[in-house]
């Protein structure tokens, strides 16, 4: 009879072919319908209606296929659901419908797992900490689930239990989910760089998994902004293993603020989270990772209520931040002034030269938020921003990403894909100059 640890790792095994069988039939059928596609746009008959039924084709799919499957999959969703924005409106829909529930459509684990996990990191006796405990998970994540419970003073609680097996699966994960990611954007949004941003998606989750991490974070996030009128930040209750307990908060998800919000809404939502991305760096020395509307609540008295400090970036004392960095580039008065910013960001390497007038018409349209007093975001100013980078491609190319600012830029693209998803007018510029050390941008404009 073989071992309980053999059996397992046997299991893991049998699991691991079965999720890369599964992950590897997307990227095949995307490019059979793809071909198909082509082939009837050659002769002709590629009408609206059949394109959509593609489209319609791959989605289903998709959320069959990563609603089904936990670890890295699961964020390929969330990111690809704010940035469906991208694409034409008829397209859009079908992919908002589909992949925006995989933010909350995972299949949780059931009570087994539950007694397992929490008795293995908080003991035997775990019941006792809290005065309620609902074993039915309330929401499912990537990489764990939450429950709704009350501690044992009288606090509602959420209750976030990691999946036992997810290190295993997000690393067997990994080369599928770059692979589909790579083919899926290649046909629906050519413009965005689907390898590059799933690998660096993956390497950061492996930073989720660490819970007594995610907790130190949360509390000194908390801190920065206790007792204040825009954010709240629940406590941490306990932490312990795989198990981190926090306050609960209740609100309207933004999701839902998305979905049906109406323009008072969207807009103190966005000028919320525009908020958070500038001043958080200035208050606690980090910048939400995460930013995806499941992880924010507008509460009822208009604050907003930020979740999962899972991915978060941390700056280092005495450097510009990333939304700093942000700025000055696109702040930039001319060209030369744009190539000499690049190069003292380290964007641009030594030796390497370029076009100063390409290079600025590469910024002008993503800057926009930066010059005006009130902005208003929207799909149209994603997708022209993207066309714009795709226009420039040969002189962006020239380019190199600092190593730091791989995972901050993450963040800040899926922000200002939630501001569009908002379609939120915000006085973004303001925001930047109450902030951020005005001194470092281009002069005139900004004062």
């Amino acid at each position: 009879m073989a071992e309980p640890r053999a059996v397992h790792a046997g299991h893991m095994r049998f699991r691991a072919l079965t999720r890369m069988t599964r992950l590897s039939a997307v990227p095949l059928s995307i490019a059979g319908r793809t071909a198909v596609a082509g082939s009837l746009k050659v002769f002709g008959r590629l009408t609206d209606e059949s394109a959509l039924e593609l489209h319609e084709r791959t989605a289903d799919q998709l959320f069959e296929v990563l609603g089904g499957l936990k670890g890295g999959v699961m964020k390929f969703g969330q990111v690809l659901s704010v940035y469906e924005t991208v694409l034409p409106p008829s397209v859009s829909a079908v992919y908002r419908e589909r992949l925006a529930r995989l933010q909350d459509a995972a299949h949780p684990e059931g009570a087994e797992m539950v007694h397992r996990v929490m008795e293995a990191d908080l003991g035997p006796d775990w019941h006792d900490l809290f005065a309620s405990f609902d074993l039915d998970a309330t929401a499912a994540a990537s990489l764990g689930q939450v429950h709704r419970a009350v501690w044992r003073d009288g606090r509602p609680v959420a209750v976030k239990i990691q999946y036992p097996d997810a290190r295993a699966e997000l690393l067997g994960d990994r080369d599928a989910v770059i692979l589909v990611m790579r083919w899926f954007t290649r046909a629906i949004a050519p413009e965005l760089d689907g390898r590059a941003l799933a690998a660096e998606l993956m390497d950061r989750l492996a930073e989720e998994l660490d819970y007594e991490r995610e907790a130190e974070a949360q509390t000194a996030f908390r801190a920065g902004f206790l007792d204040d009128a825009d954010f709240l930040v629940p406590e941490v209750v306990r932490q312990s293993g795989r198990v981190l307990v926090s306050e609960w908060i209740d609100g309207t998800p933004l999701a839902q603020v998305i979905a049906d919000g109406d323009r008072t809404q969207r807009d103190r939502a966005g000028l919320l989270l525009t908020r958070l991305l500038f001043a958080g760096i200035p208050r606690t020395g980090m910048m939400h990772g995460d930013p995806h509307p499941g992880n924010f609540r507008l509460m009822d008295d208009g604050r907003l209520g930020v979740l999962d400090f899972g991915a978060m970036y941390r700056a280092v004392p005495g450097t510009a931040g990333p939304m700093e960095k942000w700025m000055r580039i696109h702040l930039a008065e001319d060209g030369d002034e744009l190539v000499r910013v690049l190069r003292e960001l380290e964007f641009l390497r030594p030796g390497v030269r370029v076009d100063a007038d390409r290079l600025m018409r590469l910024f002008e349209h993503s800057g926009a938020p930066a010059r005006e007093e009130l902005f208003r975001f929207d799909g149209a100013y994603l997708r022209e921003t993207l066309g714009q980078m795709t226009a420039s491609m040969p002189v962006g190319l020239s380019l190199a990403f600092p190593p730091d600012m791989v995972h901050a830029q993450r963040a800040i693209g899926v922000g200002i894909g939630v501001l569009c998803q908002l379609e939120a007018e915000v006085p973004f510029r303001d925001e930047a100059l109450r902030w951020l050390d005005v001194s470092q941008f281009s002069g005139g404009d900004v004062t």
